[in-house]
């Protein structure tokens, strides 16, 4: 790919990808990808299945929209409606165009990369800026969409069919928790339903917790809140809140006059088989 020099501390390289022609004979897609930051989707025939990989959403607010969907299917529609978006938008225009911008934050462009069996191949990708218009990028995802509707699942956290986030659940907390913040002892203890935390020997808390959102927090919410949010919670006094770091590692988080953060760990725990 040519490469050309913006001359301010990085650079622009761009190019053609070889072997990528604005004539493609074959109709019969093996393998369709893209991503446009916001989400990404792909569908691949493998072993006489049709695998649909689709990602998209917040994953950091918990508002709902974050998704994952994995799933094996018979149905093979998708790929021939696929191929009606490449024909009707002329998505192989510029097949093989490449650009890359050094410096520029991810989700900003998008890449797009379709296999046929007959070998021929449409690649488009840019980090600058969106290399198929607005109208097939909607088109690529209401095909998926609708796709993954017919089987019971939908872009949405609901709709997902894989575990989103590794959460803490009562199973995990149990028992004692040790670890240092700035110099000072934190133990957190839970027993069943109650967790008691003391800060270099002085108990802070002893009192009943609940998880929401992945956060251990007290289960009393503030005045007039509704637990919508783990904010609406009160924190705790020893430390504002806890989270499930891996299988013996807790993160206590400090949410006074300045944020800060500590591990707990608890080496009591078993490690857990799939993480053997």
């Amino acid at each position: 790919m040519v490469a050309i020099m913006d001359g301010i501390g990085g650079g622009k390289h761009e190019g053609y990808e070889s072997g990528c022609s604005e004539v493609i004979k074959s109709k019969d897609i093996i393998s369709f990808f893209y991503n446009c930051g916001e989400y990404s989707l792909s569908a691949k025939i493998e072993d006489n299945k049709l695998k649909i990989n689709a990602t998209g959403g917040s994953s950091l607010h918990r508002d709902g929209t974050y998704f994952i969907i994995n799933y094996l299917s018979d149905d093979f529609s998708l790929l021939s409606d696929l191929q009606k978006i490449i024909e009707k938008y002329d998505l192989v225009k510029n097949n093989g165009h490449c650009v890359h911008v050094d410096g520029l934050p991810a989700g900003i462009g998008d890449t797009l990369r379709v296999e046929y069996k007959s070998g021929e191949k449409i690649y488009r990708s840019s980090n600058q800026f969106h290399t198929i218009i607005d109208d097939a990028s909607s088109a690529i995802y209401e095909a998926f969409h609708k796709y993954v509707l017919k089987y019971g699942l939908d872009f949405n956290s609901k709709g997902s069919n894989v575990k989103l986030y590794d959460d803490a659940d009562q199973d995990y907390v149990q028992g004692t928790w040790k670890g240092k913040h700035f110099g000072s002892e934190i133990v957190a203890t839970f027993d069943k339903d109650n967790v008691v935390i003391s800060v270099d020997g002085v108990e802070t808390d002893n009192c009943k917790y609940t998880i929401f959102e992945g956060h251990i927090i007290t289960d009393k919410l503030k005045e007039n809140k509704e637990a919508t949010n783990y904010t609406d919670y009160e924190f705790f006094k020893g430390v504002s809140t806890m989270s499930k770091k891996n299988y013996f590692t807790m993160s206590a988080y400090f949410m006074g006059d300045s944020y800060s953060s500590c591990d707990l760990m608890n080496f009591d725990k078993e490690k857990p088989k799939k993480e053997k």
